[in-house]
């Protein structure tokens, strides 16, 4: 979401709180007020809006392939607004609270992303309901979602069961991450051929979900604060940024910086996604540093020896953090712009990305194509050797036995019979070319002159 349309929100849209993080993360331990689009006064009791709806269904177990929705089970009553309209008064400590932040976290990311896109994101399970179903709590420690639902359990405690005291619903990550499957979906659909492995799509699938939210994330001002100034712009290094579905202090699900490349992975979606993610999180970084530079903030040197570019070596990890430090200090506004232009850089390449790809037999190289031309499209080509460096070190790039890489010879495409004289070919140049200028005179014979202006002259009579 730009940044002139998030302060226009705030303005018109209806008020709620959430967690950035989670709240057992003593940096986020206090809920940050946010605006979704639905005007205030138009999200109903659950809440609900004309796009989705929370059901807080009590006792529940997950759908199944047997099991579907809509529910139809015992339920809380709705949350209820505020006289204002608003649902920012509620008490972190209930279960209504639960329940809105839910609402609030998918309406908020949705409103994001269609920002992105540049307009409405029809759901994939249009043809049967018209709204998405929020179900905040349920008895299970995992979270799904599915064709016209998002539901969520509890966090997995560290020997096994469920933790009733992590509820994945004030998760914002998590959120965001199965929410990112539904626009995936929306907008890439899903491979219609039985022979197709969709090793790759699966891949992007769970890669996107986790960009959904690292993008997402960086909406919250607490978020991008304490990124960069437990950082002071070195990206390229560990923090909360990265961390996605954040666990604990020092557990988390999966890390979007990381040093995986495609041949540390296999076939399984979530170990597969790592490289990809890895390769745009490092292409945002970069336009983070670029955009730095631009500004004079840091040198074009610095960037460069931070990066993850082939040909940087083992360095002085604490002497470069020292150079961020000393070029942080002082001007913190301006790398907080640069870091929320960045976002939404690499938020609208990702949405042109994505639309413009077919799911079918889909690989990370046609990913790196989409990316490129989105880069052509919206930026006039300024990162295309960004993007192209971050994917090779990453190496994705082509199958060994790819069509692509196949050589065309004359003789395969029919247009040559082997060795002939030369005569032979001098004499049938020649022939062609009488028959050529032969063609030509007969069709001016038969062409009336034109006179100046293009005018034919009249018959005579």
């Amino acid at each position: 979401m730009s940044v002139e349309l998030d302060l226009q929100l705030e303005q018109t849209g209806t008020r709620f709180r959430i967690f950035p993080q989670p709240r057992y993360l003593p940096a986020f331990s206090q809920p940050e007020v946010v605006t979704v689009s639905v005007p205030v006064g138009e999200v109903r009791p659950g809440p609900a809006d004309t796009r989705m709806f929370v059901v807080d269904a009590a006792n529940k177990l997950p759908y199944s392939q047997a099991n579907r929705p809509p529910f139809k089970g015992k339920a809380n009553p709705p949350v209820q607004p505020g006289p204002d309209g608003h649902f920012d008064h509620l008490d972190p400590k209930s279960r209504a609270f639960q329940a809105a932040t839910m609402y609030a976290t998918v309406r908020r990311v949705l409103d994001i992303w269609e920002d992105y896109f540049g307009g409405h994101i029809a759901w994939h399970f249009e043809a049967h309901f018209d709204r998405l179903e929020l179900i905040p709590l349920i008895e299970w420690d995992n979270a799904q979602s599915g064709y016209g639902f998002l539901e969520f359990g509890y966090g997995r405690k560290a020997g096994g069961g469920i933790d009733h005291s992590r509820p994945y619903c004030e998760n914002f990550d998590v959120l965001a991450h199965e929410l990112g499957h539904s626009l995936i979906f929306a907008e890439v659909g899903y491979p219609k051929f039985a022979n197709d492995p969709a090793l790759d799509y699966s891949g992007m699938h769970e890669s996107a979900g986790d960009l959904v939210a690292i993008v997402a994330s960086l909406h919250f001002n607490s978020v991008v604060d304490h990124v960069l100034a437990s950082t002071s712009g070195n990206l390229f290094s560990v923090n909360e940024l990265e961390r996605v579905g954040e666990l604990s202090e020092s557990r988390e699900i999966r890390t979007a910086f990381n040093y995986h490349r495609m041949s540390d992975v296999g076939a399984e979606p979530h170990e597969r996604s790592l490289p990809l993610t890895g390769a745009i999180f490092d292409v945002m970084v970069e336009m983070f540093q670029i955009k730095l530079v631009q500004r004079g903030l840091i040198t074009a040197d610095l960037a460069k020896r931070s990066s993850q570019e082939p040909d940087n070596t083992v360095q002085d990890l604490a002497a470069l953090q020292a150079e961020f430090a000393a070029a942080y200090a002082g001007h913190e506004t301006g790398f907080k712009a640069a870091l929320l232009e960045a976002r939404d850089g690499l938020g609208r390449l990702l949405a042109e990305c994505w639309r413009n790809l077919s799911p079918d037999f889909l690989t990370y190289h046609e990913v790196l194509r989409q990316l490129l031309r989105a880069d052509r499209k919206l930026n006039q080509g300024a990162f295309q050797e960004t993007i192209r460096s971050c994917f090779a070190w990453r190496e994705i790039s082509l199958a060994p036995d790819s069509l692509l890489l196949r050589s065309h010879t004359l003789a395969d495409c029919g247009m040559d019979s082997g060795p002939r004289p030369l005569a032979e070919l001098e004499a049938g140049a020649i022939v062609g070319m009488i028959e050529v200028l032969e063609d030509e005179l007969s069709r001016r014979k038969e062409r009336p002159a034109r006179l100046p202006g293009g005018r034919i002259p009249e018959p005579a009579e």
